[in-house]
């Protein structure tokens, strides 16, 4: 057979499997109008197509978001590897869900064979209170006009986009040795592609086309491709290039979010889904017969390609106008709006947006002080008076401590470059160190791994440059301040100033600082911090590199022990001389010993010889060197069938060292036999976070510390309640590809310390509130010192161990206003139990 007439059949063959045979919306029998929805298909002979869809229509009765579970099988199915589980997370209120038949691929993996389809359930996850089903219905997908080449590459088993032909390795279509690439989010067209590709060949007939060429592999987890130059011909003539400095690439391509924000009018797909894969739009001629597509780049990775659409583009098109890449605007064929449109129909039917209530319309400028941590859009705009009288209120602090001022700004017009002027409180000339922030709104996942999308000021800007003014977005304004352990008791006065649209509105700033100074965090409370991933991509050698991340490190906890986080799980290098200084430096900035190593084991390999000997030789090196000990982190929410493997590796450090201090991560009740592995355990609400579970691990000889449990103002109240040793929240840095994308990984981005260390300071509010936390901790350790001589601090301290919670299902409930209120009762009572003993009052 030639080759020509076998390219015929072949490309015959994928049109018909492409090809939907529904002719409209097919309904599927319900039982019932709720979840569960159970299905046998045995019995139904649908003529369902991989083009087509299942769309599900219906109304979640329930306040909060809950997660709907679709699983299908077909004949094969025998277990969860060998069938199809979708979640998505549904907002309350009407839904619409659609899932595309061509995506359905079993995790091992596998496609689906929906010609024998058995069963279709649809359930809730956790016994969640059941959610009303309008209807679901079969549904032809994407059908493009005839004339139309839509390529979808990547691996032979791996999702297809609707309307499209699936082209992978082996295909004679394929110029070189191209390697599949699948990543864990986009759709089927984006998230997998063809790395190392020389180009396509194609015939193609004569005419005028709009080619348009995904060619972004999407990243996984920390890391984003990152060509800096790159081409694409067309029988041999130039159509497009890209070419990028590092920093330039940096601040507009990977940093380009930063920029966006979501409020007023949050849209997911503008924000992210029409950027993904890096669609390029290229207008052809072409003569009729061979055309070929080469990408020409220095790496694999600059030879990427995930889609190609070539659509008929007669110049009478006017079918609508997007952004292109760059400057320009494309107008767009007809196959290309439609391939656009359903793409932007997929990614806005899963990435949801959460309810959200916007913010109380302001008809003028105001300045509103925050006074219970509320979130940004419960605040409604205070008037003038109001303000003034709830400002005017001294706030309380001690020598030596950290505080918090909050505001919201609302606006009755948009402002690009309103003027903000901040005297910070002094008194006699003194003033008190200050820090301003203000929030900018993104789209964040609520839950780490769900579809859920809800706007966001946790990003906050250090400083005031840049500041704009939204009019239906309010601005969360943050104002850090440092008492100095030698300041004079008394008040400090200062004042806020804000000038926006020829409207002005001033607040004063009143801190009373009492005649007492804090005793320091006893407790570890911090973060876990990795050095910005793009460093490994950006430095030119391993020199630069080495002292580009010893740099941000040194800033980073520069940045951390200033703000006065107390606990730290470091980026540690992998080389005792580069641990050292980093141990060394934190150890000079007060930072609460052991420091965690949370990375090192891992990054060490998978055999444990290697391991072991890695970590002996650090640990003799570093023992020597007369620094704290580090905690050596062996293992984080373990399978349980890993567990005889640890046990292994932890009995014999403790051989080689018994002064080794060994930590791990529990998240499991089953991994309670770990326990005798370990001098400290680290454990979170999967495992058991209540004050039972503290005083069960300590039974096991073993110093208990939290991680992860979500709330962070319950790093303190809670932490001292529970009786646990330390506090780490993950992570301070953790980008999933880019770090303003929450749709393109996994997870979420997570980001305390923004993704970036001195070039640019961003840092989340959680931070700060982790850093309240251990004022709380500070507070209750002063509470604690008087209670042993004064009467009514015994009394409070009493009350405070019968009202704070000892379950954490409790504690994680509570509104962030009862940690508020505990803490000011604590620091009322300072301010009279000083005014007793030296017989003035301090306030006046």
């Amino acid at each position: 057979m030639s080759r020509g007439l076998w390219l015929v059949i072949l490309l015959c063959c994928n049109a018909a499997m492409a090809t939907t045979r529904l002719e409209g919306q097919t309904p599927l029998p319900m039982t019932g109008n709720q979840t569960p929805q159970r299905l046998d298909l045995s019995t139904y002979n649908w003529p369902i197509g991989s083009d087509d869809e299942l769309v599900i229509e219906g109304h979640n009765p329930s306040a909060h978001p809950q997660t709907l579970i679709l699983r299908i099988d077909d004949e094969a199915s025998v277990n969860y590897r060998s069938r199809v589980n979708l979640e998505r997370i549904v907002a309350p209120g009407p839904f619409t869900l659609r899932f595309a038949l061509s995506e359905w691929r079993t995790s091992q993996p596998r496609a689906l064979a929906l010609d024998k389809l058995t069963k279709l359930y649809l359930f809730m996850a956790d016994n969640a209170p059941s959610m009303t089903i309008h209807r679901w219905y079969w549904e032809p997908g994407l059908t493009l006009p005839a004339g139309t080449i839509a390529l979808d590459l990547g691996a032979a088993a791996a999702p297809r986009f609707t309307g499209f032909e699936a082209l992978s390795p082996g295909d004679p279509r394929l110029i070189g040795h191209p390697t599949p690439i699948l990543r864990p989010s986009g759709d089927a067209l984006v998230r997998d592609g063809l790395r190392n590709l020389d180009g396509v060949r194609l015939d193609l007939a004569k005419g005028r086309y709009q080619l348009t060429l995904w060619l972004d592999d999407p990243g996984e987890w920390e890391y984003l491709p990152h060509p800096f130059e790159r081409s694409v011909l067309v029988n041999g003539e130039p159509i497009w290039a890209e070419q990028w400095q590092p920093q330039e690439w940096l601040t507009q391509r990977y940093l380009a979010g930063q920029s966006r924000e979501a409020l007023p009018n949050p849209d997911p797909w503008q924000l992210f889904g029409a950027r993904q894969g890096g669609p390029v739009h290229v207008t052809l001629n072409h003569r009729g017969g061979p055309l070929t597509i080469t990408l020409v780049g220095h790496s694999p990775d600059a030879k990427y390609l995930a889609g190609l659409l070539l659509a008929p583009y007669p110049a009478s098109t006017r079918k609508e106008a997007l952004p292109n890449s760059g400057k320009d605007r494309a107008v767009l064929a007809d196959a290309t709006a439609s391939v656009l449109t359903k793409q932007r129909q997929l990614f806005l039917e899963k990435w949801t947006l959460a309810h959200y209530s916007p913010a109380p319309a302001s008809q003028q400028l105001s300045l509103t002080p925050i006074t219970d941590a509320a979130p940004t859009l419960q605040i409604a705009p205070a008037s003038a008076a109001d303000a003034l009288q709830q400002a005017a209120q001294p706030v309380l602090a001690a020598r030596g401590s950290q505080l918090l001022l909050e505001f919201a700004i609302h606006a009755a017009t948009d402002d690009p470059a309103p003027l903000l002027v901040i005297q910070p409180p002094e008194q006699a000339g003194s003033p008190l160190a200050l820090t301003p922030y203000y929030g900018k709104w993104h789209l964040v996942r609520p839950q780490a791994s769900g579809t859920l999308l809800a706007p966001s000021d946790q990003e906050l800007v250090e400083g005031i440059a840049g500041l704009t003014l939204l009019a239906d977005a309010p601005r969360r304004l943050v104002l850090q301040m440092t008492v100095p352990r030698d300041a004079p008791a008394g008040r400090y006065l200062g004042n806020i100033q804000l000038l926006s649209q020829q409207q002005l509105v001033q607040l004063p700033l009143t801190i009373e600082v009492l005649p007492l100074t804090l005793p320091a965090a006893s407790k570890p409370v911090g973060i876990y911090v990795e050095a910005p991933p793009y460093l490994n991509w950006l430095s030119p050698n391993p020199e630069a590199l080495k002292a580009q991340i010893a740099a941000a490190s040194r800033c980073d906890l520069q940045r951390l022990a200033k703000l006065g986080i107390s606990g730290l799980s470091p980026a540690l290098p992998q080389d005792e001389a580069g641990m050292r200084e980093i141990m060394g430096e934190a150890a000079g900035l007060g930072f609460v010993p052991p420091l965690l190593a949370y990375t090192p084991l891992k990054r060490w390999g998978g055999d444990p010889a290697n391991q072991l000997d890695q970590w002996q030789a650090r640990q003799q090196g570093l023992t020597a060197s007369g620094l704290p000990p580090l905690a050596w982190s062996l293992f984080d929410e373990p399978d349980l069938a890993t567990l005889p493997a640890i046990t292994t590796l932890a009995r014999e450090m403790k051989r080689r060292d018994p002064a080794v201090i060994r930590a791990g991560h529990f998240n499991h009740p089953g991994q309670v036999g770990l326990l005798a592995e370990v001098e400290i355990a680290l454990i979170n609400a999967g495992f058991g976070a209540d004050k039972a579970d503290v005083a069960r691990v300590r039974q096991h000889k073993v110093t208990p510390w939290f991680y992860n449990l979500g709330t962070p103002r319950a790093a303190g109240f809670y932490l001292w309640q529970s009786g646990a040793e330390g506090y780490l929240q993950w992570h301070g840095r953790m980008p999933t590809a880019l770090p303003y994308d929450p749709t393109d990984g996994r997870e979420s981005d997570f980001m305390l310390l923004g993704p970036q260390a001195c070039e640019a300071h961003r840092l989340s509010h959680d931070l700060l509130l982790l850093q309240q936390a251990i004022e709380d901790l500070r507070w209750l350790a002063w509470l604690e010192q008087e209670a042993r001589y004064q009467v009514e601090a015994a009394l409070l301290l009493e009350r405070l161990r019968d009202q704070l919670p000892t379950r954490w299902q409790v504690a994680e409930q509570l509104p962030s206003a009862a940690w508020i209120q505990w803490r000011r009762e604590i620091e009322q009572l300072a301010k009279g139990l000083k005014t007793l003993q030296t017989g003035a009052n301090s306030s006046s």
